[in-house]
């Protein structure tokens, strides 16, 4: 053999290995060329111009996605529409009243809500295409944790006392915790006290998993997009985390969906000591192969999934308001005691606490979980009423916060944070039921608006007031520098600085 033959097959080996991430990535970018080519709508664009435009654009939006929007939205307000580019289809926003409802309004085999989710998550591969065609555990989560929220209340500002307390403690001198990370361990353990309830709530292992599974659905969905749709299923499977998490879940609740069929086979659906949780509800309404243990576990971490991630982000950034501005703190605590004080810790003590709903509302319009919302995805080709024309598999949102910031909406402090906002409006004649955080209109879309609006939202703002309430009753908060940390914006998310530390110590009166 030729002395030189060794050097030409290493070299022949590793320009094989070139191929392969070369091919990759041509595919990557003619397949986002001729979806963009497809899905192109005439309308202004966000950002650079010219060739690159697009791609340097895209690379903006993920780190600055924030001031994309909120250029587009300055500067193509009265066009009715602008777009922003992204991985694939162009990223349709809609900016008036009119065109938001409209696109709202029309029907689902139109403009559809569950198309857009299953793409930006890819939820077939992510979550299992049963949640896709058979969302099931949004009925339950409306009928059973929504209604019977006046009992919820109770038990979940008993696990909010438990949980803060063993990750707090309470003393005189400053004590700094981690916002973010801190912060989603204790909303995990109280979401999962009315998912599963005692004691699985409590134990670490498993909430470790429900937290880990959120990273896993939002790393997975980015990974996947990238593969033609043959691969996916492989790319879900062996390239992603997202069924090893699932594996291990469902280890921690076999025992405790074992038990529960076992107690109903026995001695009924209505059995006496029956867990009033989100889990006995889902059993209930679970039928045929959706009665496993398999899709049961599915089911439960998807609701922490969609519970645990967007209060999280909303939360962190409520507490980061209140420990840099302490004028609201005092007004806060008098109606918090006055309410809470007279009536314990109920749904309707946290209703009549207005000007501490009226914070956490505040938060949400201008730190929601995203900048954009009412997410639709065109199932055909579409033409809105100001002759807008979208052709199939186009991708349009509701140019939230841009909205939330206008002088034409809220006055000339829109860009403003102004705690008792909502309180104030609600002092007006007729409006005393109104503005409520729970409540959405056209200029308020933290969770979207209409018939698609965030369920989870009627959960989630309690939790929110009842943390905030408990932590002002028995702590005192600051910054270290007072001041408020930035949001982080990646696309059209929001997220609260993962680095920054809030200080607690015990109130000092």
């Amino acid at each position: 053999m030729s002395s030189a033959t060794p050097w030409l097959f290493a070299i022949s080996h590793a320009s094989a290995w070139l191929v392969v991430p070369t091919l990759f990535v041509f595919y990557i970018w003619l397949k986002n060329f001729i979806i963009q080519w497809t899905t192109w709508v005439d309308v202004p664009a966000a950002g650079p111009k010219g060739i690159l435009g697009p791609y340097i654009g895209e690379v903006r939006l993920w780190f600055w996605g924030d001031r994309v929007l909120q250029e587009g939205y300055d500067q193509y307000r009265d066009a009715g529409f602008f777009k922003v580019p992204e991985t694939g289809p162009w990223r349709i926003f809609a900016t008036s009243r009119e065109l938001i409802d409209e696109l709202r309004k029309a029907p689902d085999d139109e403009l559809s809500f569950a198309a857009a989710t299953n793409e930006i998550l890819q939820q077939d591969f992510t979550m299992g295409k049963n949640i896709t065609r058979n969302p099931y555990h949004l009925t339950v989560m409306r009928f059973s944790l929504i209604r019977n929220l006046g009992a919820f209340v109770p038990r979940m500002a008993d696990e909010v006392q438990a949980a803060i307390s063993e990750r707090i403690p309470l003393q005189d001198d400053w004590v700094p915790i981690k916002g973010l990370k801190d912060m989603r361990d204790i909303i995990t353990r109280v979401i999962n006290r009315s998912l599963v309830g005692l004691p699985l709530c409590r134990d670490p292992e498993y909430l470790a998993l429900g937290a880990q599974y959120s990273i896993d659905v939002m790393l997975g969905a980015y990974i996947i997009k990238y593969f033609p749709e043959f691969m996916k299923p492989l790319v879900a499977r062996f390239v992603t985390n997202v069924e090893r998490t699932i594996g291990k879940t469902r280890g921690k609740l076999r025992p405790v969906i074992e038990e529960r069929l076992n107690m109903i086979q026995e001695k009924g659906r209505d059995y006496e000591g029956k867990p009033s949780d989100f889990l006995s509800h889902l059993i209930d309404e679970a039928e045929g192969e959706e009665r496993t243990i398999d899709n049961l576990t599915r089911r439960i971490l998807v609701m922490n999934f969609v519970s645990i991630y967007t209060t999280t982000m909303s939360f962190v950034q409520v507490l980061f308001y209140i420990a840099a501005m302490p004028e609201y703190v005092a007004p806060l605590r008098e109606e918090i005691e006055k309410h809470v004080g007279e009536e314990g810790w109920t749904r309707s003590s946290l209703t009549k606490c207005r000007k501490l709903d009226s914070f956490v509302k505040e938060c949400q319009r201008l730190r929601g979980a995203g900048t954009g919302s009412s997410a639709r995805m065109a199932m055909k080709d579409y033409t809105f009423s100001n002759g807008t024309f979208v052709p199939k598999g186009t991708f349009l949102f509701a140019a939230a916060v841009p909205r939330h910031k206008d002088p034409d909406v809220y006055g000339p402090d829109a860009a403003e944070f102004d705690g008792f906002r909502f309180s104030n409006m609600r002092e007006e004649a007729g409006a005393a039921t109104k503005h409520h955080a729970i409540t959405t209109s056209l200029d308020y879309l933290p969770f979207g608006h209409g018939r698609h609006a965030c369920p989870g939202r009627f959960f989630a703002v309690p939790l929110m007031k009842t943390m905030l309430a408990y932590i002002l009753l028995h702590y005192d908060v600051k910054l270290a520098d007072g001041k408020l940390p930035d949001a982080r914006y990646i696309g059209i998310s929001t997220l609260p600085d993962p680095y920054a530390k809030v200080y607690f110590r015990r109130r000092h009166r």
